[in-house]
């Protein structure tokens, strides 16, 4: 069940002692004084507040894929294990304040539709509370926000809660004919086979990074990484052997890494397609 805790901001300290004979100590208070105390009691008041979820509701609420799941950690940490249907905007390393910048861009672009946010750190604390105040004032309604408690620790610790598979993501595939891919010239292709396959013939200029083994880490950060020489302006395109599971990485992994869902797409029927096969070149 979804809950609030509060955390008061600051004790209330209470100073001065009341005895016999002190009402003139008090009357000979001046108003500056007075103000001060006034000051430091409004301060301690002041609270601080955070929404939670369980680990258990994230996890069916990922699979719902009706909740935005917003993991803020680090690649490095996101890509060996997240929730299916998450969105990577990290805010890790804290000390980087350029990520406040690119997530509250990433807030007024994708997170304005008023579905609840829930957000993945690394512990459920630190970096989940200043991604909800960056969220709050990119404009979203912090009833909205919710931390997943005891964060990616705490999901680690749920039988295949966290996952490196991205094929059932809840995704609008977008899928492109073969004879369309060779004939933009702004198409940039990236074939997903394996090397033998790759080899053996691929469309003219295709980059290759092989992802057969969609689950395997080292294979999506390579890819990830290539993704760094790519005009994310242009389109690009997956060829895979049948136009599935490899291309459908591909596709989620570089909207991962930045990339608008409107560029990316499958090349329908994959290495299968008749088009595809008579245009294939080693």
């Amino acid at each position: 069940m979804k809950r609030k805790i509060v955390l008061l901001g600051a004790t209330i300290l209470l100073a001065g002692t009341l005895a016999m004979g002190c009402g003139s100590k008090e009357e000979a208070k001046t108003e500056d004084t007075k103000t001060e105390e006034s000051a430091k009691t409004d301060d301690a008041k002041e609270e601080s507040e955070w929404q939670y979820v369980s680990a258990d509701e994230a996890l069916k609420a990922a699979k719902a894929g009706e909740t935005h799941i917003l993991d803020v950690r680090e690649w490095d940490n996101y890509v060996e294990g997240r929730l299916i249907n998450s969105q990577w905007c990290p805010i890790f390393p804290l000390e980087d304040e350029s990520l406040v910048e690119k997530m509250t861009t990433y807030a007024k672009d994708k997170l304005m539709d008023g579905k609840e946010i829930y957000i993945v750190c690394n512990s459920g604390q630190r970096g989940a509370q200043k991604a909800t105040g960056v969220l709050e004032d990119a404009g979203i309604d912090k009833d909205l926000i919710y931390t997943v408690e005891g964060g990616a620790k705490a999901l680690a610790k749920m039988k295949n809660a966290l996952t490196t598979s991205r094929v059932d993501e809840n995704i609008d595939w977008q899928y492109a004919e073969a004879k369309d891919v060779i004939a933009d010239k702004d198409a940039q292709i990236i074939d997903v086979r394996d090397d033998e396959n790759f080899e053996a013939g691929h469309l003219a200029g295709s980059l290759h990074s092989d992802l057969t083994d969609v689950e395997d880490v080292k294979l999506q950060k390579s890819l990830v990484e290539m993704s760094n020489d790519l005009d994310p302006a242009k389109p690009v395109y997956f060829m895979c052997y049948s136009g599935n599971k490899c291309a459908k990485t591909g596709v989620s992994l570089l909207q991962d890494a930045g990339f608008k869902a409107d560029q990316l797409f499958i090349i329908k029927d994959g290495a299968k397609g008749a088009d595809a096969k008579a245009a294939f070149e080693k």
